[in-house]
Order: C-alpha cells, then sequence, then structure tokens
C-alpha cells in the first residue's frame, strides 16, 4: 500500500493533475479491495469443498465397511462348505464375485477419494493464509480510503469550475462531430445501396451458373449412365458370345476327337499293314538276293532328298525376302539420313545469318521492348541509377501481389500485373474469392486513435524504488538467523539457547527513526492474527519444524539410534545388565535432543548416561549407556522418548522373562487346488521362543481329548521325509497292475464272457477309470501325525499331507496343547481339492455307425482346468495299433486351451477280434477305453472309444456289361442292379463318365437304402469306331469307388442316317404327317435293309422304302409317314362331359387312363411295352393337359451286306443271318384333339414366271364353341408369298377363307411356312406355301459334269475328247481322238432350252488354245452365240484343226454363257495330232505311260518350224551343234510281288503282271490317202532279263479308225522259298527295252517308211 499513500500526497503535483492521480488512487484501491474479497471468499469456498471431500470420504468409508462385511459373511459361507467354490451353487457364485468386485471398486473409489480430500485439505490451508493476508490489506485499505475521501472532496469543486468551461467547448465540439457523422452516413448509405446492387448481380450470375451446373451435371450424370448400362450390356452380350464360343469350341473339339481317335485307329490299322507290307518286301528282297537295307536306305534318302531339296528352297525364297526386307529398310535408313543432313544444313545457314551484329541488336531490342513496362529498349541510358528493380521496369508478380498495397508501384503497374496474371486464367473472377474482399466499415466505429499521455496500465506500475514500509535496518543487515536457534528459544530448558525475546537491536528499531513513515497502531484484526499465529508457530515448535539446508529439505527421523532396539531377555531377578545405543546425527545440519523421562512405574529399574553434547552437527553421535535392575519377574515393553528440533522420535525398551513361548508358522493350513490323486505336504513349523522345552498334542476341540496316532499315517509321514514314494490311492497300487493301465485289453483273462448288449459295454469300459479312485490302508483326505516335541529356542516341523481323490473342499479344525505353558494354539486345515487339469472333454468318443476298410476321424478335445501346461501323450493299446492312430500323439497343453488331438479310426474285420470282451461279435458294437498318459498328474485320463461297425460295399449283379458291336451313330441299353451291402444309407453316383456313357434315371445319381436294390439304365454311344473296354466308376459317401467293366466295339454304320430321331409336331386324328430321312451306304459293298415297324396296328407308322437296295455311296430318300385314323378319339359320353368339365377321373399307375375307344393304348391289364420297341403315354381332361396321347417308337433296321460280284439277294431266295446288330431310328409323335381345321397344310403354286402374280383361297374351320381370333406369323414381308384379305376372328362351327397370294422376284423355288396362331383356344394351324420362279434353263447335250476348271472355276463339265472325221457327228463312245496334221475333225454339242422362255446365250474363251504355226486357232466353235426358242434346241459345230504334232494334247475350255442361270456350263476340247496315221501311246494300265504325262507342257520347243522348213531347221541344228531331243519312252512298270498277293483275285493278279499299249490308226479325210497300218514288236534280246517279258500280239495290223490293245506280260522267276526251301530273300528291279516298229499308212514324204516307238519294261526280279 506504499504506492498508493505516496498518490495520496498531492503536493508534488501540479492542480491539473491532482484529479487523474486521484482517480488512479481509487481505481487501485477497489481493484485492491476486490482482489482481497475475492481472496477471502475463495477461501471460504475452497474449506467448503475440503469439507464436502471429507464428508464424501466418510461415506466411502463407510460403503467400503459395508461392502466388506457383505464380502466376508459371504466369504464365511464358502469357508463353512466342505467344497468351498466348487460346492457352491452356481448363484451364490455369481453373488460372491459380484461382492468381490463391488469391494475391490470400494476400495479403489475409497483410496482416490482419501487422496483427493488430503490434496483439497492443503489446498484449504493455503487459501486460509491467503484469506489471513487479504483481511490484513483490507484494514490497510480502510485507512486509505478515508485518505482519499477527504481529498477527494476538494478536488471536486475545483472540477465543477473547470467542467462549466469545459461544457462549452464540448457543446462545439460535438456539434461538428454530429456533421462529420451524418455525412460519413450518408456515404455509408451510398455504399449499401451500390453493395445490394453488386450482390444482386451476383445473386443473378450464381443463380444462372447453378442452373448451368445442374444441367450439365444432370447431363453429364445421363452420359454416365447410359455409358454403363452400354458397357454393362456389352460385357453381357461379350460374355454370352465368349460362353456360346466356348461350348462350340467343346462340341467341335469333342467331335474333331471323335473323329481323329477313328482315323488314328484306322491309319494304325494301315500303318500295320504297311509293316506287314515292308516286311514281306524285305523278305522278297532277300529271297531274290538283295540288300534290303540297301533298297530301304536309297528310298529313304531319295525321299529325304527330296524333303532337303524342298527346304532348301523354302531357305532361299526366306532368305530372298529378308534380303529384300533389308534392302527396304536400309533404303529407308538413308531416306532419313538424308533429310536429317538436309535439315542440319537449313539449321547451319539459320544460325550463320543469325550471327550478324545488326541481327543481335534487333533481337536485344525487340526482347526489351517486349518486356519493359513502358516499351523502351534502353532502360538506363544515363547509367546514373544506383540499383535497377526488375520488378520495377517489367511487369512481373512480386512478393507483393494479392496485399493489395505497393508504395514502389503505382496503380497503373497494379492493374499492369493483375491484368497479367488474370490473362492466365482467363474466364475467372472473384467467383468464391468473393469472401476475401475486404467489407466496408460499419457506423459507429471508432476511426480515430485514442490520444495518448493520461493515466494509463503504466501509471499502475509500482516505482522501481524502497518498498514503503521496508525497514531500512533489515536491508542493510548483511548475516542471517538460525532459524532452528530462533525455534528453540522458546524451550524451558537451561542448556538450549536463550528466546527469541533477546534478538538484535535493528529488530527493535521504530519505524519512524527509518525516516519512511509513523508506525501504525494495530488494529483489532491485527492482534487477533498475531494470537493466531504465535498458536501455530508453538504447536510447530512441539511437532518439530522442517530443515532445510542448501535448497534440500529433510524428511524422516533426524537422529537414529543403534541398535533400534533396547532388548533385555531372559532375565533373572537380582542381576545388572546393561546395553549401550549409539545416537546419530543423520539430518542435513544442525541439530539437538533431549531426553524425556520415562513413566513412573519404570523409572526405578533404569539407569542412562551420558555426555551432553549441544548443538550436534550433521553427522554427530552420543553414547548412552542404559543399565537394568530387574526387580519384579514380569515382562517390561516401553519406549524411551526424545525431543529434537525437527521433531520428537524414541526408542523401544524391551525385558523378558524366562518362558515357554510356543508359535506356529501359520494357524491356517490352506491347500488350495489341490489336483485330485496329488498329496501335498505342508511343513508346519512350531516354533518354541522361549527357555523351555516342551511336548506338544494335537486335540479334538470339539471334545478337547488327544486324538490317537494312526500307525499307517506315521510310517507314511516317515516315507514322506526320507523322499520315498507315498503310497496313495490309484498311483499306490502294485507296479504290476500299472503297465496294464495302459492296456486294459491286455489283461483280460482267456476265457471272454461277452456283454449281451451296447449299454452293458459301455459300463464296463467305464469301470476301468472309475477303479482309480478308491483309498486303501484307511487313508483318508487329510493325514498327519497328532503328537511331537519342540526344544528351546528351536523350532520343529510337522508335515500334514493332504491327498484328495474327489472334488471339493475340506476343513479340520485342531488344538495344539503345549506341556509347561497354559497357551495354546488353534489350527484350522482348509483344503480344496479340484479335478484333474488334464481331462477328455467327451468321456464317450461316439463313432457312430463305422464301414470296415475306412478312415474315420474324430477330435479327442483334451481340456486344461490348470493354470500350467501340461505334457499329454495319447496311449494307443497294442491290439489296436493297426486301428488306431494319433496325430498328434504327444503335446503340451496350455491353460484354458482346447487341445485338439486328431483320431484315425480305421476299422478292419480283425477288429472285433482284438478287441476282446470289449466289443460284441454278432451285433458289431466295440467299446474301448483309451488312456491318455499325462506325466505330471497322478490319475491316467480315460475315455471310451464308442464304434457301430458295417461294411460300405456295393455290388452290381453282373460284373461285366457288354454291348457287343455298337454303331458310333446308334445307342445301346443295358440294365444292371445295384445293390447296398450296407447297414448305412448312402448315395452313389457315376462318376467320371466318357461322353459316350450315359447312366439313368437321375443321371446316375441316386440314394440307396440299407440293403436296397435298384435297377440301373446304361446307355451307350460310341462316337468312334474303336473298340472301348473300361470301367464305369461309382462312388458313394462311404468314399468306396467300386466299378463295373464296360466292353463295346465300335462300329462305323454301313448306313448312315440324317437324321436318327424324329419329333413329330402335335396332329389330330386323321392328319398324314410326313418326314423324310436320307440313308447313304458307307461302305464298299452293296447293302440291304429292312425296316420292321413295332406294332402297326398301335403305332400308326408306315416308312417306304420298307426294303431296299443300296449300292456303294448311293443315297436313298425314305419317308416315315404318322397317320392316325380318325376314329381314334374319346367316346361321345366322354365328350360332352369334357364340354360340360365333369369327365370322371380315371388313372392308371400314376396316369390319366386312356378312353374306352382309345385304340392306341394297350389294354391296361397288358404289360408295358419293352424299351427297345417303345412308349405309349395317355393323357385327359384330368391330367394337366386335355385329352392328348404321347408316343415313342423305335424302328429298328436290319442291314445285310452283300459282297461284290454276288446278285441281289430276292426276298423269295434264303437270306444269310444276320451279324450286325439292327439300326433304330426313334420316332416321337403326340396325337390331340381336332379344334382349328384348314383344306390343306401344303400348298403349292407350281410354276410362275418371274413377275407374275396367282391366288388360291384357304378356308379355316373353327370346330370349336369359342371364337377363334387368329394372328399370322412366318411370312417374310419382303418374300413373295402374302395374304391378299382382313384376318378376323373365325366364329364357332363357321370358316374364314384366306387369300393367299405368290408373286415370285427371282427365279428358283421358294417355300415359307405360314403360321396361323389362336391364343385364346391354344392351337396353332401351319401351311407350308410353295412355288417356283421359272427363268430359262440351258441344257447341254452330251451330259456335262460338276468339277473344276484348268482355271480352278466350279461348273458343269462337257468334255469332247472324241472326232469325226467324216463330215458327221460322232455317236457317243465313238470316233477317234487323234486326228492327222492337216486334216479337219468335227463333233457336235446340243444346247437346249427346257423353260418356256427365250434364251440366250454367247461364248467366253477361258483359256487361249494352243496355235498352229500359222497363227490359226486350231478350234473353231459355231455359233458363237445366238437365241434359242423355247422348247427349242441349237446345235454347236466343232471343228478340230491342227497342223503340227505334238507330244502332248491341244486342249480347250470355253463357258456357254446364259444370263440369270443357276449353274455355269464349260465345254472341255481334247484332241491329238499326229504326223503319221499310225500312232503308238500308252494302254492306262498303269501310272505315267505316256509321254505327255512324264514330260511337262512346258518342255515343248516353243520355236519349232513347220513341215516346209524341216529342212532349213536340220541345216540350223547341224550348224549349231545342237542335237534335237529324241522323243520320250513309254514306260511300262509291273507292280512288284509282294507277300499277301494270295488275298488277291485273279483279275487283280493278272491286272498287276501286265500292261498294255494302244497301236491305233487314224481315219483321214480322205481314205484315199493312206489305209492300214501293221507294226512289230522286237524285244531286246541282248538284256538277260527279256526272257521275264511277252507281248500279245507280238505284230498285227491295224485299219483307219480302229485302236490295237497290245498287252506286255512280265513272268517273274519264282521266289525263293516258294518251293519249300528257305533263304534270305533279295531282289532287284530290271528293265527292257521294246521297239514297235510301225509301217503302212499316211506319212509325210520326208519321213522313214518305219516309225519305231519305244517301250520301257519295268519288272521286280526276285534272286
Amino acid at each position: 500500500m506504499s504506492y498508493l499513500i505516496s498518490r495520496l500526497n498531492l503536493s508534488h503535483l501540479p492542480p491539473h493533475k491532482h484529479h487523474g492521480a486521484l482517480l488512479a488512487a481509487a481505481n487501485e484501491i477497489g481493484h485492491k479491495t476486490d482482489v482481497c474479497n475475492k481472496k477471502i471468499r475463495l477461501s471460504g469456498e475452497q474449506q467448503a469443498v475440503a469439507d464436502a471431500e471429507k464428508e464424501r470420504l466418510s461415506g466411502l468409508v463407510a460403503e467400503a465397511a459395508e461392502a466388506e462385511a457383505a464380502f466376508l459373511e459371504v466369504q464365511q459361507s464358502y469357508d463353512a462348505h466342505p467344497l468351498g467354490r466348487q460346492g457352491m451353487p452356481p448363484e451364490l457364485v455369481r453373488e460372491h464375485d459380484a461382492l468381490l468386485q463391488n469391494l475391490q471398486v470400494s476400495r479403489s473409489v475409497e483410496k482416490t477419494q482419501r487422496e483427493l480430500a488430503s490434496r483439497e485439505a492443503k489446498v484449504a490451508v493455503v487459501a486460509a493464509h491467503e484469506a489471513a493476508a487479504a483481511e490484513a490489506e483490507l484494514a490497510k485499505v480502510a485507512d486509505v480510503e478515508e485518505d482519499l475521501a477527504r481529498l477527494n472532496e476538494g478536488e471536486v469543486s475545483r472540477k465543477r469550475q473547470f467542467a462549466r468551461g469545459a461544457s462549452k467547448s464540448e457543446v462545439k465540439a460535438s456539434l461538428r462531430l454530429e456533421r462529420r457523422q451524418r455525412k460519413k452516413a450518408a456515404e455509408y448509405d451510398k455504399g449499401l445501396t451500390a453493395a445490394a446492387a453488386t450482390e444482386q448481380i451476383q445473386v443473378g450470375v450464381a443463380r444462372k451458373n447453378h442452373k448451368e451446373v445442374a444441367e450439365r451435371v444432370k447431363e453429364t450424370t445421363k452420359i454416365a449412365n447410359g455409358s454403363k448400362q452400354f458397357m454393362e450390356e456389352a460385357r453381357q452380350v461379350d460374355h454370352q458370345n465368349r460362353v456360346a464360343a466356348t461350348l462350340e469350341l467343346k462340341a467341335n473339339t469333342d467331335a474333331s476327337t471323335a473323329a481323329l481317335r477313328g482315323r488314328n485307329e484306322r491309319n494304325a490299322k494301315k500303318e500295320a499293314e504297311k509293316t506287314r507290307a515292308r516286311k514281306k518286301e524285305f523278305d522278297e528282297i532277300l529271297k531274290m538276293g538283295g540288300n534290303p537295307y540297301v533298297t530301304f536306305k536309297k528310298r529313304d534318302m531319295e525321299r529325304a532328298a527330296v524333303i532337303e531339296e524342298k527346304r532348301e528352297r523354302d531357305k532361299v525364297k526366306h532368305h530372298q525376302s529378308q534380303l529384300a526386307a533389308k534392302m527396304v529398310k536400309e533404303d529407308e535408313y538413308n531416306r532419313k539420313e538424308d533429310e536429317q543432313q538436309k535439315r542440319n544444313k537449313e539449321h547451319e545457314d539459320e544460325y550463320r545469318n543469325e550471327q550478324g551484329k545488326e541481327v543481335i541488336e534487333k533481337r536485344n531490342r525487340d526482347y526489351l521492348m517486349s518486356v519493359t513496362t513502358n516499351k523502351t529498349d534502353l532502360i538506363d541510358p544515363t547509367g546514373k541509377v544506383f540499383k535497377i528493380e526488375a520488378s520495377q521496369v517489367t511487369t512481373i508478380q512480386d512478393a507483393s501481389f494479392g496485399l493489395g498495397y505497393n508504395p514502389r508501384k503505382d496503380k497503373t503497374q497494379l492493374q499492369d500485373v493483375i491484368d497479367m496474371v488474370h490473362s492466365k486464367y482467363p474466364g475467372t473472377g472473384t467467383a468464391e474469392y468473393a469472401r476475401l474482399v475486404p467489407k466496408k466499415k460499419e457506423l459507429g466505429e471508432n476511426n480515430f486513435e485514442e490520444e495518448k499521455g493520461g493515466a494509463g496500465l503504466e501509471g499502475l506500475v509500482e516505482p522501481k524504488g524502497i518498498q514503503p514500509g521496508k525497514n531500512v535496518g533489515d536491508m542493510n543487515r548483511t548475516g542471517k538467523e538460525d532459524p532452528e536457534e530462533l525455534e528453540l528459544d522458546l524451550m524451558a530448558d537451561a542448556s538450549m539457547p536463550g528466546s527469541r525475546a533477546t534478538t538484535p537491536g535493528t529488530r527493535g528499531t521504530d519505524i519512524h527513526e527509518t525516516g519512511a513513515f509513523p508506525k501504525p497502531k494495530r488494529s483489532k484484526f491485527e492482534e487477533n492474527a498475531l494470537k493466531k499465529a504465535r498458536d501455530m508457530q508453538r504447536i510447530r515448535l512441539e511437532e518439530g519444524t522442517e530443515q532445510v539446508a542448501g535448497g534440500r529439505v529433510f524428511k524422516g527421523q533426524a537422529f537414529v539410534a543403534k541398535p533400534d532396539e533396547i532388548l533385555f531377555k531372559d532375565f533373572v531377578l537380582g542381576k545388572f545388565y546393561k546395553r549401550k545405543i549409539l545416537i546419530t546425527n543423520v539430518s542435513l545440519t544442525f541439530n539437538n535432543f533431549k531426553i524425556l523421562d520415562l513413566p513412573e512405574t519404570i523409572t526405578d529399574f533404569f539407569e542412562i548416561k551420558y555426555t551432553r553434547p549441544g548443538r550436534m552437527s550433521a553427522g554427530r553421535s552420543v553414547l548412552l549407556e542404559i543399565t537394568f535392575m530387574p526387580k519384579l519377574n514380569e515382562d517390561i515393553i516401553e519406549e524411551l522418548s526424545f525431543l529434537s528440533s525437527t521433531g520428537p522420535f524414541s526408542v523401544p525398551i524391551r525385558c523378558l522373562t524366562q518362558k515357554v513361548t510356543p508359535s506356529v508358522s501359520t494357524d491356517t493350513i490352506r491347500f488350495d487346488s489341490i489336483v485330485m490323486g496329488e498329496q501335498v505336504t505342508f511343513p508346519l513349523k512350531i516354533n518354541n521362543n522361549g527357555a523351555k522345552p516342551t511336548m506338544y498334542h494335537f486335540l479334538d476341540p470339539d471334545t478337547m481329548e488327544r486324538i490317537e496316532p494312526n500307525e499307517a499315517i506315521l510310517a507314511r509321514q516317515a516315507l514322506a521325509k526320507e523322499g520315498g514314494e507315498s503310497p496313495r490311492s490309484p498311483a499306490a497300487k502294485d507296479k504290476t497292475k500299472k503297465d496294464s493301465l495302459h492296456s486294459p485289453i491286455a489283461a483280460e483273462a482267456e476265457e471272454i464272457e461277452y456283454c449281451k448288449d451296447e449299454k452293458e459295454l459301455v459300463e464296463q469300459s467305464e469301470a476301468v477309470g472309475a477303479a482309480c479312485l478308491e483309498y486303501t490302508d484307511g487313508l483318508s483326505e487329510l493325514q498327519y501325525s497328532t503328537i511331537g516335541s519342540v526344544g528351546s529356542y528351536t523350532s520343529t516341523t510337522h508335515y500334514i499331507t493332504f491327498a484328495p481323490l474327489s472334488p471339493g473342499r475340506f476343513r479340520e479344525n485342531r488344538i495344539l496343547q503345549f506341556e509347561g505353558t497354559d497357551e495354546t494354539i488353534k489350527i484350522s486345515i482348509v483344503a480344496t481339492s479340484i479335478k484333474v487339469p488334464i481331462y477328455v472333454k467327451e468321456p464317450i468318443v461316439d463313432m457312430q455307425c463305422c464301414v470296415y476298410d475306412k478312415l474315420y476321424r474324430a477330435k479327442i478335445v483334451v481340456k486344461n482346468r490348470g493354470k500350467i501346461s501340461f505334457k499329454a501323450h495319447a496311449k494307443v493299446p497294442p491290439e489296436l495299433k493297426d486301428f488306431v492312430s494319433f496325430n498328434p500323439d504327444m503335446g503340451f497343453i496350455q491353460p484354458d486351451v482346447d487341445f485338439e488331438i486328431q483320431m484315425k479310426f480305421r476299422p478292419t474285420a480283425e477288429i472285433l477280434a482284438k478287441c476282446g470282451k470289449y466289443a460284441i461279435p454278432g451285433q458289431e458294437v466295440i467299446a474301448v477305453p483309451m488312456l491318455v498318459y499325462v506325466p505330471e498328474q497322478a490319475l491316467p485320463v480315460y475315455y471310451t472309444l464308442l464304434a457301430k461297425l458295417t461294411t460300405g460295399r456295393v455290388s452290381f449283379s453282373d460284373p461285366v456289361i457288354n454291348f457287343n458291336d455298337c454303331y458310333v451313330t446308334q445307342a445301346m441299353m443295358k440294365v444292371v442292379k445295384l445293390k447296398n451291402e450296407s447297414r448305412l444309407p448312402q448315395k452313389f453316383g457315376f462318376v467320371n463318365l466318357r461322353p459316350e456313357v450315359e447312366v439313368q434315371p437321375n443321371d446316375g445319381f441316386g440314394v440307396l437304402l440299407p440293403l436296397e436294390e435298384k435297377e440301373i439304365n446304361v446307355f451307350f454311344k460310341p462316337i468312334s469306331a474303336i473298340s472301348h473296354d473300361f470301367d464305369l466308376n461309382i462312388i458313394t459317401t462311404m468314399n468306396m469307388p467300386t466299378s463295373i467293366r464296360l466292353k463295346c466295339q465300335g462300329v462305323e454304320s454301313p448306313i448312315k442316317f440324317t437324321h436318327t430321331v424324329l419329333k413329330f409336331s402335335s396332329c389330330c386324328p386323321g392328319d398324314k404327317i410326313t418326314h423324310s430321312v436320307f440313308a447313304t451306304n458307307t461302305t464298299n459293298c452293296r447293302q440291304v435293309f429292312e425296316f420292321a415297324v413295332p406294332k402297326p396296328e398301335k403305332s400308326f407308322i408306315r416308312i417306304s422304302p420298307n426294303v431296299e437296295t443300296l449300292e456303294p455311296g448311293q443315297t436313298v430318300r425314305l419317308e416315315i409317314e404318322y397317320d392316325p385314323p380318325s376314329n381314334l378319339l374319346p367316346s361321345a359320353a366322354a365328350q360332352s362331359a369334357d364340354a360340360e368339365g365333369e369327365e370322371e377321373k380315371k388313372t392308371l399307375e400314376g396316369e390319366d387312363a386312356p378312353s374306352e375307344t382309345d385304340p392306341s393304348p394297350s389294354d391296361p391289364d397288358a404289360p408295358p411295352l419293352p424299351y427297345y420297341e417303345g412308349a405309349v403315354r395317355t393323357s385327359t381332361k384330368d391330367g394337366d393337359e386335355p385329352w392328348s396321347v404321347h408316343s415313342r417308337w423305335s424302328l429298328p433296321c436290319f442291314v445285310r451286306e452283300i459282297p461284290n460280284g454276288q446278285a441281289p439277294i430276292s426276298p423269295r431266295m434264303e437270306q444269310p443271318p444276320l451279324v450286325a446288330p439292327p439300326l433304330f431310328i426313334d420316332v416321337h409323335t403326340c396325337l390331340v384333339k381336332r379344334i382349328l381345321d384348314i383344306d390343306t397344310s401344303n400348298l403349292d403354286f407350281g410354276q410362275l414366271a418371274v413377275g407374275q402374280v396367282r391366288v388360291f383361297p384357304l378356308r379355316v374351320r373353327n370346330l370349336g364353341n369359342i371364337p377363334a381370333p387368329l394372328i399370322p406369323s412366318g411370312l417374310n414381308s419382303t418374300g413373295p408369298f402374302c395374304i391378299v384379305n382382313a384376318i378376323h376372328d373365325v366364329p364357332p362351327k363357321e370358316f374364314l377363307q384366306l387369300s393367299l397370294q405368290f408373286a415370285p422376284i427371282a427365279q428358283g423355288v421358294r417355300s415359307e411356312t405360314l403360321v396361323l396362331s389362336c391364343p385364346t383356344l391354344g392351337k396353332t394351324l401351319t401351311i407350308v406355301l410353295k412355288g417356283e420362279g421359272v427363268s430359262p434353263v440351258l441344257v447341254v447335250k452330251p451330259d456335262g459334269v460338276t468339277g473344276e476348271t484348268w482355271g480352278g472355276e466350279s461348273a458343269s463339265i462337257t468334255t469332247i475328247e472324241r472326232w469325226s472325221t467324216d463330215g458327221k457327228p460322232a455317236a457317243p463312245g465313238e470316233g477317234c481322238k487323234h486326228v492327222l496334221a492337216g486334216d479337219v475333225a468335227t463333233s457336235e454339242i446340243v444346247l437346249s432350252n427346257s423353260s418356256v422362255f427365250p434364251l440366250r446365250y454367247h461364248l467366253e474363251n477361258l483359256e487361249r488354245p494352243h496355235e498352229n504355226f500359222f497363227g490359226k486357232v486350231c478350234y473353231d466353235i459355231t455359233p458363237p452365240e445366238a437365241e434359242i426358242q423355247p422348247l427349242q434346241d441349237v446345235k454347236l459345230k466343232v471343228n478340230f484343226q491342227p497342223d503340227h504334232e505334238r507330244l502332248w494334247s491341244y486342249k480347250f475350255e470355253t463357258k456357254i454363257s446364259v444370263p440369270n442361270q443357276v449353274e455355269e456350263h464349260v465345254v472341255r476340247l481334247v484332241g491329238r495330232c499326229w504326223n503319221r496315221q499310225v500312232y503308238v501311246v500308252g494302254g492306262g494300265d498303269g501310272e505315267l505311260e505316256d509321254e505327255e504325262e512324264r514330260v511337262e507342257e512346258g518342255m515343248e520347243d516353243r520355236f519349232g518350224l513347220p513341215r516346209l522348213l524341216l529342212g532349213e531347221e536340220q541345216k540350223a541344228l547341224e550348224e549349231t551343234g545342237i542335237k534335237k531331243p529324241d522323243r520320250p519312252n513309254i514306260v511300262l512298270k509291273f507292280r512288284k510281288d509282294e507277300e499277301g498277293e494270295g488275298e488277291l483275285t485273279e483279275e487283280e493278279k493278272k491286272a498287276g503282271s501286265e500292261r498294255s499299249v494302244l497301236v491305233g490308226c487314224i481315219a483321214l479325210n480322205d481314205p484315199k490317202m493312206g489305209g492300214a497300218g501293221t507294226f512289230e514288236i522286237e524285244v531286246d534280246k541282248d538284256n538277260g532279263s527279256s526272257v521275264y517279258f511277252s507281248a500279245t500280239p507280238d505284230k498285227g495290223s491295224v485299219a483307219p479308225g480302229q485302236e490295237l490293245r497290245v498287252a506286255f506280260k512280265f513272268t517273274p522267276p519264282q521266289k525263293p522259298g516258294q518251293d519249300g526251301g528257305g533263304g534270305i530273300e533279295v531282289g532287284q528291279w530290271t528293265k527292257v527295252l521294246a521297239k514297235v516298229k510301225c509301217k503302212g499308212g499316211y506319212r509325210p514324204d520326208d519321213d522313214p517308211e518305219e516309225k519305231v516307238f519305244n517301250v520301257l519294261l519295268e519288272g521286280y526280279i526276285h534272286v
């Protein structure tokens, strides 16, 4: 308050500052008052909080006590129960746990609250000190307020005068301010109006943009959804296409695989045949003396040479293509290099042009003018600018951008920067950043700065100097007093320092002497505060003060005694005893102590001597000597008390007499959670702390009698002391029985008495484990001795053993009685036994019904109740080691974790005998005790393995399904019986079936009940002609696969049908349906087939032809007709009942019964049709559909083969038996009641010219009782057929006439199907419309054969190769193929127009024919074009006029072109020319015989000359030395005689040993020019092999126009070994030249008279 008092002295301040000083002082006084009052209020509140926390602590303590009492009450019931927690009901256990949890929570809350209350109490003490200081401060403030009020009155009067003058000034100033504020308000209103307009514009723009954005988002969403939908549809379509493609690929792959397998088998047969032929040839070569290896090697080398030559050619072509590609690539590279060099040169020129000084200066000037703000090229022409800032002379974005202010730039420069930045982002405005634009200030804001000066906060800061009230003398003192000395001043001891009353003189100096300010009087509050402070100081001194030294606070006892106890033990009266203790100062600094007096009752027994130390420094010690003089035989237990400056302390004194002082280590002996079967010994330590020895006995607390000792217990106790094994119940049994625990089966007697039922068997097995829980030798759970002794100052150990065999809680209360003292000790033995930690969760492992030789698994869940892990080993009895195994068989079981042991159980038929009495053989049931061995657990763990045994086999009635031969286009069925041999129901299924096999019913899947037998239909359809021998695999739920053998030989069908299954459409009685099937003979022999229709009187099926003979490759059409009679309808009574809806239900075996007049189904009492014949099902109105008859008929086709050369078999002739199985065609029919009827279902419009129209009527009748609306469909909208008139409903019992029109738009047969649907009646009518659009048709005679032209086009080719030389057309088969050079041969072609329209044709040459020497074409056809009238013919004359002989034939093709013709017609002309009338050519019975077959036409001499210039040609040849090539030989190669020739017919053998040539004579235009010719054959006799060849005839004559065949025969020597001898076959090919010398007939003048044709004969001779 000193600075406040100094402010009240206003003499040093001018008058105008008095008010400010007083106001500041008043404000500070008010502030101080508020602070003090706040501290006082907070002190009270804190004290209230501390009291509340204390009360809350009291409540929590009470609650904790109540919770503890409730818990102890329940705990006592736990302790009183013999089984403890395990025997308590679940409700009490849950209550105990809840109370325990509540107690723990209460204690935790109590502890937390205690800490909180202590903390709040400390805070309250601090707050009380602050409140006291605040009260003292308030007292001082009150005095200052009085002085302030006095000074304030004078200041107020002075201010009144000043205020009168200042008010006038204020009025004027306020008027000026008002005018200024009004002006600002007007400006502000104007700004608000402009802001509102701007905001309105922005809102409009925002709404517009929002609408555009919404539309754009909507459009984008629509496009995205459409794209997503399109992509999803595309994905679905792609997925479906992929699925379809995959299925099609699989089907094609399967078909190709089947065909490939068939071809492979055929190829294998061919390869085998080739191998046999090769072997035969090998043997023949050996027999002929040849080397077969050389021959075969040569042949292989020739073949390899051909392949290698082709490979090399391909390699050359490949290299050529690579070279060409490389050349192209190099050319492209060179072109790019040239272009790059050109560009580089242009760049160099451009760079050179830009290096001039003028160019550089211009570029720099342009750059400066483009970047500077004033567009100048010289920034500082004077050079006087100290520093040039780039941001001042250029428009760039610097760090000030966005701040709105830059003192170094004007508005123009700032705007340029903004424009530059805005140009980078066109189309943008403030938009979302409008909120960042600063707003205008509101009215009422103080835009003026506050006037500086006056009394601010800085005026309230304390002046730095001497604080008011501070004692100057205290400030000048340099030393500090010892606080411990000050505290000890109040002690009354003369040896202690003086009182605090004697203080240094400076402390008593009057404040007035310091010159500060007068000493104030103590108020009443100050007096009370001083008294309170003295009382608190006195209490603090008595309890000790806190010692602080070096900034450290000492805590604890300041003095320590050594030893810490004064003990006089086992004293005797009349003797003196002395003890010395050392008192040491362990505080941080100086300290002292004082010994207080002992109690008066014992003060005469003790004498204390020591030297007074005075003030003791830290670490100093004082030795005290205590003398004890006992005068009474009683124990003394007291304390020697001390008082020190840091607080009191004491040292205990104990004086004890001689006695028996028994004690035990514990009065409650607990055996907690002892596992059954284990024994735990508790060492009870009995101590005698007295000087007298004693005996002790156990007493019964109820009778207070001693308990007699048990000899068995004493013996067991002795064994326990020695560390040996103690006998306990199952573990104490003989070791001979210990081994039998692991194999209970082995301990059985030889004679076995089996149990009667399963229950007795299980009880017998469980008895093995129960026998381990029985006590022997009279022992019980608690075992201990009842007598003992203990010496003086010694202890003994008394052993108490707990060995439980059952879980529960055990309690015994005993009293220990000691001799020589009346003191007894109560002992409570509380024992808790728990179940064994390791046990099996399921005591009975029921395997249910098990199948022999089948693996079963079961989980043996071993649980651990304990708190540690245990090792467990699953034991298997030796007798069951082949049937039972464990995985893992050993493991460590963790606490509260289920350990699963997988047991594998695979029983066999031998297990019943191995199990002994633990099985019932008749019932096939076993119940075997099994053991889980736990080394650390006393009791073994037993469980029972229970299982019922049975077989899981299924069997077939037949071991093999033999289908024999089966056609690849047919399917065969066999019925087998499947039986379940097991006592369990099981599902079965035929799996991994081949595509050829089908099993029914249910696709080969089903369920078999125990011992049930079912019939299974097995269908087999081979897809390739191979032998099938495999197993059909069937699996069951027993997982025991069984198979049955299936055999079948796939056979190619001799007759192939286009369809083997026909499904006829629904028809009505009286209708006729016909379907066609084509049958083709696929063999090389004639085949006779015959159909047998089953039950023709019921099937109403006819097939035509029924019997037919097919030549090889021949196809015949079969018509299968279904013609049910019109009377095949229900009776009239049934029809009327059907109309009324009251037809009587007739069922037969779950199906609708046929009507009485229905002749289709068989008699109800008759047996059903066999499957191979068919099936018939009839339904009536009572069924799922109206009256109908559904039938399936299998039409067998019997086929017989007729060998080639045998006459066809007549039906009357005796026929050989059939060997192959029949073929079948399945026909499915459906017969329904007629409602809608039409005149005809096939409407043929016949032939009609293109562009004409024809209309036919068709009537549709409604035989029903309701109108029939018709919906047409099926007709092509752009096709030739249509319905002319309108279609309306057909009334009941009426008809509707339709007009059908046919208007062909192109030639050809057109057929469409008109479908009339009636949804009301559910019927559909089908009318087949047929018509033919006719265009002119050309017919060429001779008939052509469809094939390919020499150009590769498909057409009907008419070949002319025989010519007439007499000017008349040659008849078919007549004429000659050869023409003399210079003669003219003719032939004729007839073109017929078979249509009713005129036809025009013209000839188009497909190639250029071979020309004569003078450029004239050798072929001429007239007329080349013409018009053929309807049904008329045109004859074409063909002239053949060659002028020179060639090795090859003259060939020519021309096309007869007719508009709109369906098939192209080509005329092929072939002829051969000779210079002589007599010629020789190959006979055509061998390969490559004639010259033109062996010499390519490209080898022809293109520079040959006519015969007129033959001399010149010969002269030129002689001059050049070129020899004209000779005419090639005619080669006749005879077939090699190989093995297996005996299988050939005589004709084949003869054809193989004979070859021929044709000797002919050409008919001339002028018969007088020539005549008949002669020939003679001369064989080279010099060749030794000529003897094997002969010619027949070897000479003869040939008339003009005739050809004579000359046969050459080859007769090789006999093979070695054929005459019975042996040897290696060796042979070789031999060649002999035969010359055919021709004479006579016409010849050119320059030709020799005799013409020789060479014939080369080749044959294989065996050596």
